[in-house]
């Protein structure tokens, strides 16, 4: 084999490598699609401490400023009501999250004509600490089926990240899951 054709099967490998990486990364200016984003998936850390700076997302500001923390407003968090569900009352949402022990949910607002709630559902060890807690936006809770609506997860962590809305609502979002949050542990 010649030294020039070593060198074209070379650039070639090269060459051909290259394209398949950025196919494997979906390309630049592409969103990764995450067709599992409506399923429960359970959080690995519970705790019953109220949540902490460290969990909360920020979001950038429209302007080239610093990114704002999402933090709930004691304010808004006054002007809120927080629900608790009974499990046995609600068969569709025990077949679609399993039998939880308690859940509770608070009205955030209304976003582009629709009413959103966060909901937080726990679930018992066998030594009845809080063993399992998953928290969730929907815009389902007037609709006749839970299943008619949209389940975003608020993973802990990064929780604002799948939800597309401005500083303000997103305050709104976090206040109502501390409320959430608060009423479950003190129950």
């Amino acid at each position: 084999m010649t030294m020039r054709l070593k060198l074209s099967i070379v650039c070639g490998i090269f060459a051909v490598s290259l394209a398949l990486a950025g196919c494997a990364s979906g390309g630049a200016g592409t969103q990764p699609t995450d067709d599992s984003a409506n399923e429960p998936i359970a959080e690995d850390n519970v705790s019953s401490e109220e949540p902490t700076v460290s969990d909360e997302a920020e979001v950038p500001k429209d302007d080239e400023e610093h990114e704002q923390p999402i933090e709930a407003d004691e304010s808004i968090m006054e002007t809120m009501t927080c629900d608790l569900f009974d499990a046995s009352k609600s068969e569709e949402l025990t077949t679609m999250f399993g039998y939880f022990d308690r859940a509770a949910s608070v009205e955030v607002g209304e976003k582009d004509g629709d009413t959103w709630w966060v909901v937080i559902f726990e679930w018992d060890g066998d030594d009845g600490a809080v063993d399992l807690r998953e928290a969730y936006l929907t815009d389902s809770l007037e609709m006749p089926s839970y299943r008619d609506g949209m389940w975003i997860e608020l993973k802990s962590g990064d929780r604002w990240r799948n939800v597309d809305w401005g500083h303000d609502m997103l305050v709104r979002g976090q206040s109502a899951f501390d409320l959430a949050w608060e009423t479950l542990v003190n129950s």
